[in-house]
């Protein structure tokens, strides 16, 4: 039977980490589109939906339908809450008439500005600490002025809905899960829960759990959107979709039913965004409807050319038996401290690269989770020997950003009676950062000491004659100040914040020629500020409120670091030694020929990398009964399923950096510290000082 023939049935493609389901998957939807063709029935562009889990699968798959059919096909592409978010708004007037939102159009809500709004609707219940029992302490929960318990909240009614339940649903999960929690409390869960659904539909606010709610609750059971499915697409295919939430699986069996084509990839094992609304056993009732394709063609992984099978069935060799041998590719890097270990680290890539044996673009530098100190030294010691370095979507507070810091100092010398008042290093650090061909680090001190005047009413840069010794300022610093301060004069307060600063970006950032790391944040501050004021404008009850009041609240969001960049997913693999988590790698799908595995000492390893939100499992649409629920109970399976995947990722060389101490001063001694001592007994080059780390590399096989 040809492959064509198959595409009449829904099909599952199933196989490990880069065993070839992405590349089956387009070659099926090649064949299909070829089909078409044979039949003089050319398809829309809309009407071939394509799902994937990550934007970085989005941009994976784009290459791929042109590698295979060339440019000529632009299919619709979108992650799960993607697709969701454009069906709730383009049905919009479905369900205005369904009651179910109001008739106003929909404004999208950011997860940072969600959490401030829920806090003010829950203040009541935050100041009584109702919902103490959500947070690991009490202590947390005052530091982080509810903070932690807000996103408890609203992750759980993002995990209710993803597995479309209904939030009067709740109180029997919690029982039929027997947690720990006062009765009161989940009845307080569920009517603040209640409450916030009322008043995002109510002013037609859609954040990302109350655009699955209405997808999976409301459009999904509606019959006019069932029909709809089969009238707007001919073909569906579903990439990962181990990494989709239950939702996603009632949808795709809507589609079934309608007779629609379907192709779906799924991975057996290491489903990376399990705890993070995924639900891989939902697809299981599909699984039996569909033909079965086994992805077994061998993958070149650190222990050879393997299938899963085989990988699997070494790795529990590994973990279980104590007298295991490694293979001669996997080195180890012991240090007694860590600071000697990225020391080290720097050392061996630098040799490796200097003699001609890997490229940086082929090096990857993982961890379960990144420190400030790792990513500075990494970054400073790597690109002192001229070695480009690549930190994978860092996503650190926009407020660590001193560009940012300074557009938000210049905006309180603009705007009045924000009753925040600038300290004078941070007008200090605003006049370097805006004009730092003119004015230097010593001489913005000495304009902040003698002409900033800090007001209630608004702060002020006074002329540079208010200092008696002016003339120390010199000629080109005073002239630029001088500019500064008429150019601030003009702005008008009446504009929004936003105004100002692309202004100011305009003419004092964009001549500095900054690099894509340093607009990002500029980026996102725009994006933010912008849409901050929109939420103002969009709710008539807060219409009135004074630029003032909102700018003061958008500063003390940003100084608390809960807005953070998000820079663009690089489309092409990282020009450079690459630094990310083993989340962060393992969702973008990424693989190399060299990893060093930092802190492999470290006990974070213990839990295989999982992210979880809040009581996650208890979602699961089968429960305890489901297999994926075993991972939250066994620990040495979630290290399986990490290891199976990554050492599916690097094909030539690993090497297990460890250190006898952790950066507090620790002993570390987690799940793979045996793996360093196989590694260093039965290698002793492997230990690394000045010759033996030489010879480890040039073992390369």
């Amino acid at each position: 039977m040809t492959l064509w023939a198959l595409l009449a049935v829904l099909q599952w493609i199933s196989g490990g980490s880069r065993s070839g389901k992405t590349y089956a998957l387009v070659g099926a939807f090649a064949q299909w589109v070829k089909g078409k063709q044979e039949t003089s029935v050319i398809p829309k562009e809309r009407s071939l939906l394509f799902l994937t889990d990550t934007v970085e699968g989005r941009q994976a798959i784009q290459r791929e339908i042109e590698a295979q059919l060339g440019h000529g096909y632009v299919p619709y592409i979108a992650t799960p809450i993607g697709f969701m978010q454009d069906e709730v708004e383009l049905f919009w007037p479905l369900l205005v008439e369904a009651k179910a939102v109001d008739p106003h159009p929909p404004l999208r809500l950011k997860p940072e500005t969600e959490l401030v709004w829920a806090q003010r609707l829950w203040q009541r219940w935050l100041a009584n600490h109702t919902f103490a029992a959500l947070s690991a302490n009490s202590e947390q929960l005052r530091c982080a002025v509810g903070d932690r318990t807000t996103r408890h909240l609203l992750d759980l009614f993002q995990l209710a809905a993803f597995a479309r339940l209904s939030l009067d649903d709740l109180p029997q999960l919690i029982r039929d899960h027997q947690l720990e929690m006062p009765s009161e409390t989940v009845e307080a869960i569920v009517a603040a829960l209640k409450q916030w659904q009322r008043w995002c539909t109510a002013h037609s606010l859609l954040t990302y759990g109350l655009t699955t709610y209405l997808f999976g609750r409301v459009l999904l059971d509606h019959p006019r959107y069932q029909a709809s499915l089969k009238q707007r697409f001919q073909c569906l295919l579903a990439d990962n979709t181990h990494n989709y939430p239950a939702v996603m699986a009632d949808l795709i069996e809507r589609c079934n039913q309608q007779g629609i084509e379907i192709v779906l990839t799924h991975q057996p094992i290491g489903a990376v965004r399990l705890g993070l609304g995924a639900d891989p056993d939902a697809f299981l009732s599909l699984k039996s409807q569909a033909t079965v394709i086994e992805q077994c063609r061998p993958a070149k992984t650190i222990f050879g050319e393997i299938d899963l099978t085989g990988l699997r069935r070494q790795i529990q060799e590994l973990l279980t038996t104590p007298q295991s041998t490694l293979p001669e590719s996997i080195a180890a890097i012991q240090t007694t401290s860590r600071m000697q270990l990225l020391q080290e680290v720097v050392g061996a890539i630098a040799t490796a690269i200097n003699q001609g044996r890997v490229q940086p673009n082929e090096i990857a530098i993982l961890a379960p989770g990144l420190d400030s100190i790792a990513r500075y030294v990494l970054s400073s010691e790597l690109k002192k020997r001229g070695i480009p370095f690549v930190i994978w979507n860092e996503q650190r507070p926009l407020i660590h950003s001193p560009l940012v810091r300074a557009l938000l100092t210049l905006l309180l010398f603009v705007y009045p009676r924000t009753g925040m008042i600038p300290e004078a290093t941070a007008v200090a650090e605003m006049l370097t950062v805006l004009l730092p061909r003119e004015i230097d680090p010593v001489r913005s001190g000495l304009f902040s000491c003698y002409c900033f005047q800090p007001g209630l009413e608004k702060a002020e840069l006074l002329s540079t004659t208010q200092y008696s010794h002016w003339d120390r300022f010199g000629y080109r610093a005073t002239q630029a100040y001088g500019e500064l301060r008429e150019w601030l004069r003009g702005l008008d307060p009446e504009n929004p914040p936003v105004h100002i600063l692309e202004a100011a970006i305009q003419r004092y950032l964009w001549p500095q020629n900054l690099t894509a790391s340093e607009l990002a944040p500029l980026r996102s501050l725009l994006e933010g500020t912008a849409a901050y004021w929109q939420i103002y404008d969009h709710l008539p009850e807060y219409r009135t409120t004074p630029t003032a009041e909102r700018l003061r609240e958008w500063i003390a969001l940003l100084r608390r670091g809960t807005v953070t960049a998000d820079p663009v997913p690089t489309l092409l693999q990282p020009q450079g030694v690459l630094l990310a988590t083993t989340f962060q790698y393992r969702s973008a799908q990424l693989a190399h020929r060299w990893h060093f595995w930092l802190d492999v000492g470290s006990p974070r390893w213990q839990d295989g990398g999982l992210q979880c939100l809040w009581q996650a499992p208890i979602f699961l649409r089968q429960g305890a009964a489901s297999p994926s629920a075993r991972l939250w109970q066994s620990t040495s399976e979630r290290l399986e399923h990490l290891l199976v995947d990554l050492c599916s990722r690097v094909s030539d060389r690993l090497f297990l950096c460890h250190s006898d101490l952790a950066a507090n001063g620790s002993e570390q001694e987690g799940p793979l510290s045996p793996w360093v001592d196989l590694a260093v007994g039965d290698r002793p080059q492997a230990v690394t000082n000045g010759t033996m780390i030489n010879n480890a590399i040039c073992s390369t096989s």
